[in-house]
């Protein structure tokens, strides 16, 4: 605890002791970006600005991907702004886990769409081989490094 209050007094010029632990904390990039402003990495003070942007990138998604029935509840907006962090980062990767119908796939897609990324995803049926896999994955490292962050 000690830590943590430490590194924000440290690196955030508006610290404020007693929000340290608030919840939710909630801090993203792309409500800036999605204005059209610079991204820059804050804190998300106000679930309703967030809830704004993200039902605004869903209903853009929709128009220009596919419909995604999607209900922004508290948890999803969360665990959408936690995967756009993490997909954003250099490197960055993650292992969703859960129980089917739970929303892992739809939340990635729309924070890849969100952050202008590209979703790769591999479908193996009963014919796919150890060939499918290897192209699957050259075409995977293709996209990810020749390509630039995708």
């Amino acid at each position: 605890m000690k830590t943590m209050v430490a590194a924000q007094k440290e690196n955030f010029c508006d610290f404020q002791e007693s929000l340290v632990f608030e919840e939710p904390n909630i801090c993203t990039s792309f409500v800036d970006s999605t204005k059209g402003h610079d991204a820059s990495y804050r804190g998300i003070k106000d679930n309703d600005e967030l809830k704004t942007c993200l039902e605004g990138q869903l209903e853009e998604y929709n128009e220009n991907v596919a419909a995604m029935d999607l209900v922004l509840f508290q948890q999803a907006m969360e665990h959408i702004t936690r995967i756009a962090r993490i997909i954003d980062q250099p490197s960055g990767h993650a292992l969703l886990v859960g129980v089917g119908g739970s929303g892992k796939q739809s939340l990635s897609k729309l924070s890849a769409f969100i952050l202008q990324m590209e979703v790769f995803r591999i479908v193996v049926s009963n014919n796919y081989g150890m060939g499918d896999l290897k192209d699957d994955i050259k075409s995977a490292f293709t996209k990810a490094g020749a390509q630039g962050n995708k």
